[in-house]
């Protein structure tokens, strides 16, 4: 995935701070993509470059103002060619698989154990996803009035 799209994707709903970007980000995509917020930060600054964002500052009383970054026609435009690209082939690295693949030069107890585990956890996050993450979407379908994404 291209962390520029998806902070397109984001700023398409709504202009945005940086850091209200990053909170988006651990309420939603963050469940299978990560940003830190000088990741958010500098490609940001690369769209701006790009042409593909705008900021500009927030006035607010008795606070810091506020830089708010917006999508522009042009970021737009990138976003629906970038969102129309064929899926790419996903490129798995994964490392339980390695020790499945090698399993016979390991005990098959701490092997077995160590699926059993990740089992568990993956078990977790699904449990996880269908009831905080479909709650925060409904949230934020509400919020930004996109009621027909959130089922996305």
């Amino acid at each position: 995935m291209s962390l520029p799209h998806a902070l397109l994707g984001v700023i398409n709903y709504i202009p945005l701070t940086g850091y209200d970007i990053k909170t988006a980000f651990n309420a939603s995509i963050n469940m299978f993509w990560n940003a830190s917020l000088p990741q958010i930060y500098r490609t940001l600054h690369q769209m701006e470059k790009n042409g593909w964002a705008l900021s500009g500052i927030e006035q607010q009383e008795g606070k810091p103002n506020r830089k708010i970054y917006k999508i522009t026609n042009k970021g737009k435009k990138e976003l629906r060619k970038w969102l129309s690209e064929p899926f790419e082939i996903h490129q798995v690295k994964d490392k339980m698989m390695i020790k499945v693949f090698f399993g016979k030069q390991m005990d098959h107890h701490d092997l077995i154990n160590q699926i059993k585990d990740l089992r568990e956890q993956e078990i977790k996050f699904l449990e996880k996803a269908r009831n905080e993450f479909k709650q925060t979407a409904d949230q934020y379908a509400i919020k930004l009035d996109a009621k027909d994404d959130a089922r996305f």
